[in-house]
């Protein structure tokens, strides 16, 4: 390839990177959506005043939604809104910078790949032409349609992040791999990719582990476990034994059991058997929705998603388990002859294994697919470009991949319209997904955000919205605790209606992750005085949740809170918490909340007892500061004991008297 196709190819890519920017930023504008609030806005340890070691651990570790707490993603995050303030336009700016650095990541992954490709299959093929296919691969990836809810979701730079690490392991991995080929040193690349690159991939998203299927995907269809003098090379087998299969075995089996449990206790509507029914038709509909996009399909929100109860139930379950099966087929049949193609299915497979099979996830979530659709594009793009003959209709081929990118580009800059404005969003979504339950609340709470006073128009409007809402099947409490927390801050009436959907559906089946934010938030209102909720019916509400969650640590400790700050009932908030740290001992945000009360009520012994066990969680010293707090609060609380004790001890002085004359 001459120097001057090498800088146009280069050129060409920073331009892509730079529209694929300019496509993305009116989405700054938009709004926090979904899991946005509990991790980022209404995470309090993420709200850093400074850059302490300490305090980026406190917020590196601050939140729950892995099993690692994604501590990279979270720091992320501290950082954006310690340098650019609070608010969501400074981190989807950061979310689109990510994304537009990732394409170069995937440019140097597709070349390497298209190298090797060359190197042992196709010698005829020109470099430019590879160049211009791993380009094409790349425009098309970053403005993929389906990929915009891993940019502009914000809390989905986990995803991103995670991407991007493991793109970067690939490309070391290409690396590696062709200089062992060319009998140079190479191995050690793959090492650092793998051992440093993937570890990074992984704390920043749990989906990083698939780093070792994708490499293993690589090197079945493109190197063959091969030296450079043709043999196998027993190093590579004793590397997946390492990073893959043994991990994948002894994984398996520490979180078999909790996989099993989490189904049976927990919020969702359907058995791990249902859900493994369910994703192959899931997992079709990505391949539709990545490569021909529909705008009136593509969502944030699919949690209305029938699943399947049967094989036949739908039929279509049947038929996308067979339609699977084929497609994996023709990835095997084809490893010889097209491995490419081969390549291609099975990354994308590959990458669906976690989100996919028997974890106890969401069935439908768009930015699951931001590193599997690669093997789409890869797949669709080298049959249309790199099949022989290639001079064949050739521009014909390459205005169809030009106008498909374009198509791409069209059908994002849509999607970004509609996310730029938080409203705009909130209707188009209800709209698309009436039967939704996060859709039709994200409306109702888009209304109700604009109410100002009890004669705003909107009131109506956020009113009804959230009552249909709450109709939704499956809805969650969040918009009937929306509709007491609105009209109780207006000091209007409160529908009894209300309170009765809150208390039948906490008592009907386990409390979900949205429940538990509906509660934490009527708790919230009714502490800082702004909704006065009556009592009774407050305690009926957990009452009703107690039924079905009997063991929740969660709504133990919103209940506790409650006690405390609300009902003034020391001695039942205490026991709550108590309860609270022995069913989710590691939770240090509880033994924090138990020590302070145990100070405050005198408990000093208890105290001790929790700062030493909260001193064990604090393995990467990430609650020194709540640590320093907490024996501060006790040393003072001492103090104040010793001269109330001292100060009892102390004979009282008895005073002259004078009686008064007459």
């Amino acid at each position: 390839m001459s120097a001057r196709t090498r800088l146009l190819v280069w050129i060409t890519l920073i331009l892509t990177a730079l529209l694929t920017a300019f496509i993305y930023w009116p989405g700054v504008h938009g709004g926090f959506v979904l899991d946005d609030y509990g991790n980022i806005v209404d995470n309090a340890w993420l709200h850093i005043h400074n850059l302490h070691p300490n305090t980026l651990l406190a917020a590196a570790f601050s939140s729950h939604s892995g099993p690692l707490d994604r501590p990279i993603s979270m720091l992320s995050f501290a950082l954006d809104e310690y340098f650019w303030g609070p608010g969501p336009y400074a981190m989807k700016a950061t979310n689109i910078v990510i994304h537009a650095l990732n394409g170069f990541f995937l440019f140097a992954v597709a070349s390497l790949i298209l190298k090797a490709y060359r190197r042992r299959f196709r010698p005829d093929l020109e470099p430019a032409l590879l160049a211009w296919t791993a380009l094409a691969i790349t425009a098309a990836w970053l403005l993929l349609p389906i990929n915009l809810t891993a940019v502009l979701y914000i809390v989905q730079r986990m995803t991103s992040l995670s991407g991007g690490f493991v793109m970067i392991g690939v490309a070391l991995y290409l690396h590696g791999r062709l200089r062992m080929l060319e009998g140079r040193k190479g191995f050690w690349l793959i090492l650092l990719g793998m051992l440093v690159f993937g570890p990074l991939a992984v704390l920043a998203k749990e989906s990083g582990a698939n780093l070792p299927i994708y490499t293993l995907a690589l090197e079945w269809t493109l190197f063959g476990f091969a030296r450079a003098n043709g043999k196998r090379d027993a190093r590579l087998y004793a590397f997946y034994l390492l990073v893959l299969v043994l991990p994948g075995i002894f994984g398996m089996l520490w979180l078999w059991p909790g996989i099993h449990a989490s189904f049976e206790h927990s919020e969702r509507l359907f058995t791990m058997d249902q859900r493994l029914l369910t994703e192959p038709r899931v997992v079709l509909l990505y391949i539709a929705w990545s490569l021909a996009p529909n705008l009136g399909v593509l969502s944030l929100y699919h949690d209305d998603f029938p699943f399947s109860t049967g094989l036949l139930s739908p039929p279509t379950t049947l038929l996308s388990i067979i339609a699977l099966a084929l497609i994996l087929a023709l990835a095997l049949w084809q490893r010889r002859t097209r491995p490419l193609l081969s390549l291609g299915i099975l990354w994308f497979l590959g990458g669906q294994l976690m989100t996919a099979t028997i974890f106890n996830l969401e069935l439908v979530f768009e930015q699951r697919n931001y590193l599997p659709d690669i093997g789409l594009l890869l797949a669709l793009f080298s049959m249309t470009l790199l099949e022989p003959p290639v001079q064949r209709l050739a521009l014909p081929r390459r205005v169809l991949i030009v106008g498909l990118i374009a198509l791409y580009a069209g059908i994002t800059a849509l999607r970004v319209h509609e996310w730029a404005n938080p409203i705009r969003f909130a209707v188009i979504s209800a709209a698309a997904h009436p039967n939704s339950p996060r859709a039709t609340y994200g409306l109702g709470r888009t209304y109700a955000n604009l109410v100002t006073n009890a004669q705003s128009p909107m009131l109506p409007l956020a009113t009804q919205a959230l009552e249909r809402a709450a109709a939704v099947p499956h809805a969650s409490i969040l918009p009937a605790s929306a509709l007491l927390i609105l009209h109780a801050k207006l000091k209007l009436p409160l529908k009894p209606a209300w309170w009765l959907d809150i208390e039948d559906t906490l008592a009907r089946r386990s409390a979900s992750a949205q429940d538990i934010n509906g509660l934490t938030a009527m708790v919230n209102c009714a502490m800082d005085e702004s909704c006065q909720f009556p009592r009774t019916q407050m305690i009926r509400v957990f009452q009703a949740a107690f039924e079905k969650s009997p063991n929740s640590a969660n709504i133990i400790t919103i209940y506790s809170n409650y006690a405390l700050n609300v009902l003034h009932d020391y001695p039942l908030a205490l026991s709550l918490m108590q309860v609270a740290v022995k069913l989710a001992p590691t939770v240090s945000q509880y033994w924090i909340n138990l020590g302070r009360l145990d100070i405050y009520l005198g408990n000093f012994k208890a105290a001790e007892d929790g700062i030493v066990h909260l001193q064990s969680l604090n393995r990467l010293h990430h609650l020194d500061d709540a640590l320093k707090d907490l024996r501060n609060r006790l040393a003072e609380a001492r103090k104040i004991d010793a001269r109330a004790a001292a100060k009892a001890r102390t004979p009282a002085t008895k005073t002259n008297e004078t009686t008064p004359h007459d």
